[in-house]
């Protein structure tokens, strides 16, 4: 790899930093762009696709940077799909079901070995767990009082890859020169176009249905590396507010990621005094319409500005909540609550500790603000989402 650049480009989310980007490349403070690219889910609010519109006519076409726009599909059709094996991130919840916990307990009575922290003390001849006390060391001798509670989880976060770094580094390295693959049969359905989906397979159903990796057309073309010794520059739109998700997971043999707006000691507020200097008073935030991610400050934005929006995101919900070998619910709302009947409206936490409407595990500070990570391709996570057991 040489140390100069082939080509300049950049992830462009159309929100905030990105577009701020785009401006002081072509207004001269940023070297050139070679192309900006948008991945697009096929699921952004209105805004976002008018915003791109406006951007691509009045800055980046003007400065001549082309603008490319790529998709692996629409995510909020491909989700709902039985044959295809996507998802969201969403909040899940088990039914609610009745549990106690002990209140006292004593040691096993068969002086078995075993002990409290799951050893034996008899380490070269220990025996089979005990009948007893199945291997705990202990017998419960009280229990408390019933209540009711449920198992509650998140789905991994899957999307981000399929729906955006894949085609940007896709689109990347048809720019670079990579070459493409004549058309080939699919191997994973024969060419067919047609397949028993891998989760069907699982619980011996035959069903067929169209292929999920060659969208049922039977063929294959794929993009094959780009030539040695060129690589390009990703531009990635982290301010200096957001320096801890910095990440270099991303980079490869032809592309590596790099964050000017930290070269400039830019924030995410300067970034949007700097838009609005320039006649860009309103950019809406890039996220999926139905991003398990969203705050309660985003839904309500959504129900009482965008209805369109939080009408396709209530239906979505509901349509989300259960699927194919799924032993729990899905939820795009942190509360497991139906969409349309979550606590998206400001209430003091005071408030909801004393309902049980709520979890214990509901975090009022996190349902206001979302998830502070976002969905970026390019960024680590200050937190890892629990994975669903189901």
């Amino acid at each position: 790899m040489t140390d100069q650049p082939t080509l300049r480009l950049l992830s462009l989310g159309a929100g905030i930093q990105s577009t701020t980007l785009a401006l002081l490349s072509a207004a001269g403070n940023l070297p050139k762009l070679d192309g900006a690219i948008f991945s697009d889910t096929g699921w952004e609010p209105a805004a976002v696709y008018q915003h791109l519109d406006r951007l691509e006519a009045a800055v980046l076409q003007p400065a001549g940077i082309p603008l490319y726009r790529v998709s692996t599909g629409r995510i909020q059709d491909d989700v709902l799909d039985p044959d295809k094996q996507r998802s969201l991130p969403a909040h899940t919840a088990s039914k609610w079901y009745e549990k106690r916990d002990p209140t006292e307990r004593q040691a096993c009575p068969e002086d078995c070995g075993w002990t409290e922290f799951g050893g034996n003390i008899n380490d070269d001849d220990a025996p089979e767990e005990c009948r007893t006390c199945k291997g705990e060391g202990y017998v419960v001798t009280k229990w408390g009082p019933p209540y009711k509670t449920r198992d509650l989880g998140m789905l991994n976060r899957r999307c981000t890859q399929t729906y955006k770094l894949t085609p940007i580094m896709r689109q990347t390295r048809l720019l670079l020169g990579a070459t493409t693959s004549d058309p080939t049969p699919c191997r994973y359905c024969d060419g067919t176009g047609r397949r028993i989906a891998p989760w069907r397979a699982k619980l011996d159903d035959h069903t067929t249905g169209p292929c999920s990796v060659c969208n049922g057309t039977g063929t294959l073309t794929r993009v094959g590396q780009p030539p040695k010794g060129v690589w390009a520059e990703q531009w990635v739109g982290f301010s200096t507010d957001e320096i801890s998700r910095v990440s270099d997971r991303a980079n490869t043999r032809y592309a590596r990621a790099i964050h000017p707006l930290l070269d400039l000691h830019m924030s995410r507020t300067q970034c949007e005094a700097y838009l609005k200097s320039r006649g860009w008073t309103s950019v809406e935030k890039s996220a999926c319409i139905g991003c398990p991610f969203h705050g309660n400050t985003e839904w309500r934005r959504m129900r009482d500005n965008d209805p369109e929006s939080w009408q396709q995101a209530v239906a979505f919900d509901k349509a989300y909540r259960t699927g194919p070998g799924l032993r729990h619910q899905r939820f795009l709302h942190i509360s497991r609550l139906p969409l349309d009947q979550a606590p998206i409206d400001r209430i003091r936490p005071s408030e909801w500790k004393q309902d049980d409407f709520f979890d214990a595990a509901y975090d009022a500070e996190l349902a206001e603000q979302g998830d502070p990570d976002g969905c970026s391709p390019y960024a680590c996570r200050s937190g890892q989402p629990t994975t669903d057991a189901a």
